[in-house]
């Protein structure tokens, strides 16, 4: 079989290995941290969630332009690399700056950690769009098991040998990053910027409406527990995040099978109309099909799972059984957010997430602050299902591309099903 033919596996791996990490390595740190209600596992969990936070904020879109670039029939490698370049000097140094004030502000040692982790990995990120064009699946899943199951066992290493503490953790977790942004570099040989400056600029200005929708999206998948831990009772947003994984896993995975699907359709955006409404149709049918497969199993699967991973906390089981369902949501977003970007429509994503977010976080507000997490939990994959529904309403209208809904929608209406009757499982038992 031929390695082009192995691709999508070897992704679905790649994917597999990043959302599996924290579960593999989440309930030893537990354990050793003193359990999912204790100060030290969710200041570590809330590390982690800044550090994701940021590396939302510093990619900001230039990975898909990386991609876009390396496949333009003009000199595309020339410019894919000088994006790239420009895209890991940008990260490194305001990953530096942010870690210097944070130093200043005397903040953490964990989050200063967790910030220089941020930047480490948007080289890596970049690195993996340009591996993505280059048809290199093998190096792509090196670099995601460097930076993510690797970095949680050097975190876990980390606590062991020394001291179960916050800062020990992410500062395994930030040399593992460091390395693994360094074989990055090695691997791809970005370039100066100065190399293709037309390329970076064509790319920030594609790349900036996305960022609003960054910071935005960091906040659809981090907010709920930045809100928890604000507003709820102490000790709710750690069991919250004990179950955080079965929404991490779902998007984890289909981030990961991403990586086959975006090159295809932004191939297909320098063809006919019709050969890229086929390519964008095809892929979502595909998408939507394994989200239901990957979040009816999660529901299903919560309780055994949370049994491991939290020693079968009621609250946090039941809190599992619906987080799967954000992957209906982020696979229908995943389609027609290729879509827009192929085209270079991307100006809706300066307002259309922020909007989203906005809603989300109102309804999510009282829930939060009453420490209902199973209501959280639903919050946040409705949030999901609006934005995926959001982006392929702007790619029909910004692309004359009808991304057809009627399946998506029964799809949803399945795995909702499938969470609800979960959730009273957990109940009833």
């Amino acid at each position: 079989m031929r390695l082009a033919q192995r691709a999508p596996l070897l992704y679905l791996i790649g994917a597999a290995v990043q959302g599996l990490a924290a579960v593999l390595v989440q309930p030893f740190s537990i354990r050793l941290f003193g359990g999912a209600e204790s100060e030290s596992w969710e200041m570590t969990a809330y590390s982690v969630t800044v550090m994701q936070v940021g590396l939302v904020i510093l990619s900001a879109g230039l990975p898909m332009a990386i991609t876009r670039a390396w496949l333009e029939p003009d000199n595309g490698p020339v410019k894919a690399r000088a994006v790239n370049g420009f895209n890991g000097l940008l990260a490194l140094l305001l990953a530096a700056a942010a870690c210097i004030f944070a130093l200043l502000s005397r903040v953490d040692g964990s989050l200063i950690a967790a910030i220089w982790s941020m930047g480490a990995l948007a080289v890596v990120l970049a690195a993996q769009a340009q591996l993505r064009s280059e048809g290199k699946p093998l190096h792509f899943v090196a670099l995601a098991a460097g930076s993510s199951l690797v970095a949680h066992l050097f975190g876990l290493a980390s606590i062991l040998l020394f001291q179960p503490t916050p800062l020990h953790f992410m500062s395994g977790f930030a040399l593992a990053s460091t390395l693994t942004a360094a074989a990055a570099v090695a691997i791809t040989r970005p370039t100066l910027p100065g190399r293709a400056p037309e390329a970076v600029k064509t790319a920030v200005g594609a790349g900036l409406p996305l960022l609003p929708h960054s910071l935005a999206m960091v906040l659809l998948t981090q907010g709920d527990a930045i809100l928890l831990k604000a507003l709820a009772p102490t000790g709710a947003a750690g069991v919250y995040l004990a179950a955080a994984v079965f929404a991490l896993g779902p998007i984890a995975v289909l981030a990961g099978l991403n990586n086959s699907w975006t090159p295809a359709i932004m191939k297909a955006a320098h063809g006919t109309q019709e050969e890229f409404a086929q390519t964008a149709r095809r892929t979502l049918v595909t998408a939507t099909k394994l989200a239901v497969g990957i979040s009816v199993l999660g529901s299903l699967g919560a309780w055994l799972g949370m049994l491991v991973l939290a020693q079968g906390n009621h609250e946090a089981t039941r809190v599992a059984a619906v987080l799967p369902l954000v992957g209906i949501g982020y696979a229908l977003y995943l389609v027609a957010m290729s879509v827009l970007f192929a085209r270079l429509s991307t100006h809706s994503f300066a307002w259309l997430t922020v909007t989203v977010v906005i809603a989300a976080g109102a309804v999510a507000y009282w829930p939060a602050a009453q420490g209902s997490l199973v209501a959280m939990a639903y919050c946040k994959a409705f949030a999901f299902a609006a934005l995926g529904c959001g982006y392929a309403l702007m790619a029909r209208s910004g692309t004359r591309l009808p991304l057809r809904l009627t399946g998506w929608g029964l799809a949803l209406g399945v795995v909702v099903s499938a969470a609800v009757l979960a959730v009273l499982n957990v109940v009833w038992s």
